[in-house]
C-alpha cells in the first residue's frame, strides 16, 4: 500500500515536472522529433525504392550485360549461350535515330530497339502501360518509352517519323511502355539530367527494324543474364564473350554496374543510406545534450525533495526510475511526433523520386519495425541524455541532501586576472563573463550547437553555389558551341563542309569519340576518347588554374579523376586499344590533366585518334556556333534532311534541363536544411536562455526589487546568449567549410563531383539566418522575463 502510494506520489511528482518545464521540453521534443522523422523517412524511402527497384529489374528480368558489335549473325546467340555462367542471351537491334512529331519543330534524337513480334518474357523486357502489342511483321509500328510518350503528348494512335538509315518512316504509334533498362533515362549526348521531351526510345518489331536497318538475320546488340553477378564472375565471362565475338566486330562491352541507369539509382540509394543516419544523428544528438543540462540542472534544484524522499524509504531504484522516466517521456513524445512527421514526409519523398525515376512499383509503405526502430532510438538517446543527472541525485546521501545546495563556486576567472581587459568592461558585462565561465558544460554545449547548426546551413549554401559553378564550367567555361551534331559514322572531311554549307552556322568543329580500353598495370578501364582539334575553340579542356590546354600532336590529355582511378601521372605511358578500326594496343604518353565535374574524360588530337583506328582524319561529332536564334527551323529542315546525322542537341537546352532538374530539387532542400538547422541554433540559445534563467531566479528578482525593468534585466541573459551565439556561429562558419570539403570528398564519384565553392556573402547569409534564429530564442525569453514572479523568487525558502 505505502509502496503503492509513494508510485503514485512519484507519477504526480514527474508530471508536474514535466508541464513546469513545457517550454524546455517542447524544445527538446521538436528537436528530437525532426531526427526520427528523418530517420524513419529517409530509411522507408529507401526501402521503397530499393524494393521498387529489386522488383522491377528482376520481374522485367534486367540484362547483366549488353555487347555491341558491328553486325552478329543469329548464330552468335547460340555461341554466346555456350559461354561458361551464360544463363541466357538474346540479340536485337539498336539504333540511333532521329524523330519528328507533329507540330513540334526541332529534331529530337531517338534509340530504336527491336522487340519480339510475338509477346512473350524476354530479357530487358517492357511493361505495356497503354495501347497493344505489334500486330504482325514488317508492320511500321512503335511502342513509346512511356515518359517521352507523356512530354510530347503522344498516345496510341497518333503518327511520328523515324529516320532509319538513309529513309524515313511513317510510323504509328501503338503503345505506350516502361523498360528497366530504361529507369533514369539519360540523353546520348553525355548529360546527367533526363530530358525526355527531347530524347525517346521508342519499340519496334525485330523484323521491321532488321529489314530497315541492314541487318537482315543478324544483330548489332547481344544482351544476357549470368548465373554468378557479382562484379569479378561477370568481367571474367564478358573477357570470354568477347574473344568468342570478336570475329563480328565486337565494339564494346557493359556490365550492368556500369549501365548509366543503373549506376545513377544505384549512387541514390547510397546516399539515402548515408543520409538516413548522419542527420537523424545530428539531431538526436543535439537533443541529448541540450537534455543532459536540464537534467543536471533540475537535480541540482530538487536535491532537498530527493533527500526527503530517501529519508522516507523511497529506494535508490525508484529514484532512478523516476529521473529516467523525465527522459523516457520526453523520448516518447519525440518518437511519436517522429512517426507522424515520417507519415508526412515519406508520400512527399516518393513522389519526388518518382518524377526522377521510372519506377512502376514505387509507392510508400509502412514498416513497423523502422517506426518500433524510432521508439527505441528517441528512448535511447532521451536516457542518455538522462543518466547524468539521474546518477548525480542516486548518489545523494539523505542527511546531505536535505541540506540547501552551497553555494556555486565563486571566485575569480581567468580573464579577470587580466587587469586591463577586466577593467574595460561594465557591471553588466562581468555578470555576463562570469555567468559563460563559471557554468563550463552549459556554455560549451551552446556553443557545439551553434556550431553544428550554423556549419550544416553553410554547408546547404555552399552546395547550391557548387551546382551553379558546376553547370557554369561544364556548359560555359568548357563548352562554346550552340549545337553539337552526332553523325552515324565517322567521316571525312566531307562532314564538316556539308554543316559549314547550311546558312546560319558561323563557324564548325570536328570532334571524334571512340571508346577504349586503357590499361595500366593491373589498372583498367573503358572510356570514351574525344578527338579535337588542335587549335580547338568550341571545346576547350582547362587545367587548374583555368587556363585552356594546348591538345599535343600525340598522347592524352585526361580528367584528374580518370587519372586518379588509372593512377597515372603527366609523363607517365599506359596501354591505350581503341575497340573499332584495327583495333591496335599502342603506348599513350600522358601529356596533360585537366579538371572536370561531370563523367570521366580522355582528349586527343583528332589526326592523332584518327591514325589510331587506322583512318586518316575522321570525325563523327560537329559542334557549330550561330549567328543567332533566328533561323533555327530552316536549320533544323536542312539538318533533318542528312540521314549520316543521328542526333542534334542544343547546348543551352542542356544547361536549362540540367538547372530545372538539380537547380528546383536543391532549392527545396536547400530550404528544408535552413529551417531545421535553424532549428536546432534556435532551440539551443532557448534552453540555455531558460537554464540560466532558472538558476538565476533569486538574482533576476533581487535586480527587480532593485527597480530594473524587465528589458533591463533581460538584457543581462541576452549578452549571455549573445556571446556563446557569435561564438558558435563564428566556428560554425570554418566548420561549415571543412564540412563542404568532406561532401565534396564524399560525391567525387565516376559521374560527377561537386567542387568546393567558398563566397563571402554565402557565409554572411548563414551568420544572418542564424542570427535570426537567436534573436526570436531571446523575444521569447524577453516574454518570459516580463511574466516572471520576481517576488516569489526573492522569498528566503530553507
Amino acid at each position: 500500500m505505502r509502496r503503492a502510494r509513494f508510485g503514485g506520489v512519484l507519477l504526480r511528482k514527474l508530471f508536474r515536472d514535466l508541464f513546469a518545464r513545457k517550454m524546455m521540453i517542447s524544445v527538446i521534443v521538436l528537436i528530437m522529433t525532426v531526427g526520427v522523422g528523418f530517420l524513419i523517412t529517409m530509411t522507408s524511402v529507401y526501402r521503397d525504392l530499393d524494393g521498387a527497384r529489386a522488383n522491377y529489374y528482376r520481374d522485367y528480368r534486367l540484362a547483366d550485360f549488353s555487347i555491341a558489335m558491328k553486325r552478329a549473325p543469329e548464330s552468335a546467340v547460340q555461341s554466346a549461350k555456350r559461354i561458361f555462367n551464360v544463363s541466357a542471351v538474346r540479340g536485337r537491334i539498336s539504333i540511333p535515330t532521329l524523330l519528328e512529331l507533329p507540330g513540334v519543330s526541332e529534331p529530337i534524337t531517338g534509340l530504336a530497339l527491336s522487340l519480339p513480334g510475338e509477346r512473350r518474357p524476354i530479357l530487358n523486357d517492357v511493361l505495356l502501360r497503354t495501347g497493344v502489342w505489334f500486330s504482325g511483321p514488317n508492320k511500321k509500328e512503335a511502342i513509346l518509352n512511356e515518359a517521352f510518350a507523356a512530354a510530347n503528348g503522344l498516345r496510341p494512335g497518333d503518327r511520328i517519323k523515324v529516320m532509319l538509315l538513309d529513309q524515313q518512316h511513317d510510323v504509328l504509334v501503338i503503345g505506350t511502355a516502361m523498360s528497366p533498362e530504361f529507369v533514369y533515362m539519360l540523353p546520348p549526348d553525355g548529360g546527367i539530367a533526363p530530358d525526355p521531351a527531347r530524347f525517346g526510345v521508342i519499340y519496334m518489331s525485330e523484323d521491321f527494324l532488321q529489314a530497315s536497318s541492314d541487318q537482315e538475320g543478324a544483330y548489332n546488340e547481344l544482351i544476357g543474364k549470368v548465373f554468378d553477378a557479382s562484379p569479378g564472375a561477370l568481367d571474367r565471362t564478358l573477357q570470354l564473350l568477347e574473344e568468342e565475338l570478336d570475329p563480328w566486330g565486337v565494339t564494346f562491352t557493359t556490365p550492368v554496374q556500369d549501365q548509366p541507369s543503373v549506376r545513377f539509382l544505384r549512387d541514390e540509394l547510397t546516399g539515402l543510406r548515408v543520409s538516413s543516419s548522419i542527420m537523424p544523428g545530428i539531431f538526436l544528438g543535439v537533443a541529448l545534450l541540450i537534455l543532459n543540462v536540464l537534467m543536471n540542472r533540475l537535480v541540482m534544484q530538487q536535491r532537498v525533495i530527493v533527500g526527503t524522499l530517501k529519508a522516507l524509504g523511497r529506494s535508490t531504484s525508484s529514484i532512478i526510475r523516476h529521473y529516467l522516466g523525465f527522459g523516457m517521456v520526453i523520448g516518447l513524445l519525440g518518437a511519436i511526433a517522429g512517426s507522424c512527421m515520417a507519415f508526412v514526409l515519406q508520400p512527399l519523398y516518393v513522389d519526388l523520386y518518382s518524377i526522377y525515376y521510372a519506377l512502376p512499383f514505387l509507392e510508400p509503405h509502412f514498416y513497423p519495425d523502422l517506426h518500433g526502430l524510432g521508439v527505441l532510438v528517441s528512448i535511447a538517446f532521451a536516457a542518455l541524455g538522462t543518466i547524468n543527472g539521474t546518477l548525480r541525485a542516486a548518489r545523494l546521501r539523505p542527511a546531505e541532501a536535505m541540506r540547501p545546495p552551497p553555494p556555486e563556486k565563486g571566485g575569480r576567472i581567468w580573464i579577470e586576472n587580466v587587469s586591463f581587459l577586466w577593467g574595460k568592461l561594465s557591471f553588466r558585462w562581468r555578470l555576463v563573463t562570469r555567468a559563460i565561465f563559471r557554468n563550463p558544460f552549459r556554455s560549451s554545449v551552446s556553443i557545439i550547437t551553434t556550431i553544428v547548426a550554423t556549419a550544416l546551413m553553410v554547408t546547404s549554401f555552399m552546395m547550391v553555389d557548387a551546382l551553379d559553378y558546376l553547370m557554369d564550367y561544364q556548359f560555359n567555361a568548357l563548352m562554346h558551341q550552340d549545337v553539337t551534331v552526332a553523325l552515324r559514322e565517322p567521316r571525312g572531311f566531307r562532314g564538316p563542309s556539308e554543316l559549314r554549307s547550311i546558312s546560319g552556322f558561323s563557324q564548325v568543329e570536328p570532334q571524334l569519340t571512340i571508346v577504349c580500353d586503357f590499361v595500366n598495370g593491373t589498372r583498367k578501364k573503358r572510356i570514351a576518347v574525344t578527338g579535337l582539334p588542335k587549335q580547338s575553340r568550341l571545346f576547350t579542356p582547362l587545367d587548374a588554374k583555368g587556363q585552356p590546354i594546348r591538345i599535343p600532336s600525340r598522347g592524352l590529355v585526361m580528367t584528374d579523376k580518370l587519372a586518379r582511378i588509372l593512377d597515372v601521372e603527366v609523363g607517365d605511358t599506359l596501354t591505350l586499344r581503341p575497340l573499332i578500326g584495327r583495333r591496335e594496343k599502342v603506348q599513350a604518353p600522358i601529356m596533360a590533366i585537366v579538371e572536370s565535374y561531370l563523367g570521366l574524360s580522355a582528349y586527343a588530337d583528332i589526326d592523332y585518334l584518327s591514325g589510331l583506328i587506322g583512318e586518316d582524319w575522321v570525325a563523327n561529332a560537329l559542334l557549330g556556333t550561330t549567328f543567332g536564334d533566328e533561323g533555327w527551323d530552316r536549320m533544323y529542315k536542312e539538318l533533318k534532311r542528312r540521314p549520316t546525322i543521328v542526333g542534334i542537341s542544343k547546348r543551352e537546352r542542356a544547361l536549362d534541363q540540367m538547372q530545372s532538374t538539380f537547380g528546383e530539387n536543391m532549392g527545396i532542400m536547400l530550404g528544408i536544411t535552413v529551417f531545421f538547422s535553424g532549428l536546432i541554433g534556435f532551440g539551443s540559445i532557448l534552453n540555455t536562455a531558460l537554464v540560466s534563467l532558472s538558476e538565476r531566479e533569486r538574482e533576476v528578482g533581487t535586480f527587480r526589487v532593485l527597480g530594473y525593468s524587465p528589458g533591463e534585466v533581460a538584457a543581462i541573459l541576452r549578452g549571455e546568449l549573445v556571446i556563446l551565439s557569435l561564438i558558435g556561429i563564428a566556428l560554425g562558419l570554418a566548420a561549415g567549410i571543412g564540412l563542404s570539403y568532406l561532401i565534396s570528398t564524399a560525391y567525387d564519384t565516376e559521374l560527377y563531383r561537386f567542387p568546393v565553392v567558398i563566397k563571402g556573402h554565402r557565409l554572411l547569409e548563414a551568420a544572418v539566418c542564424m542570427g535570426a534564429f537567436m534573436v526570436c530564442a531571446q523575444l521569447i525569453v524577453r516574454r518570459y522575463i516580463g511574466r516572471f514572479d520576481w517576488l516569489t523568487a526573492v522569498k528566503v525558502s530553507e
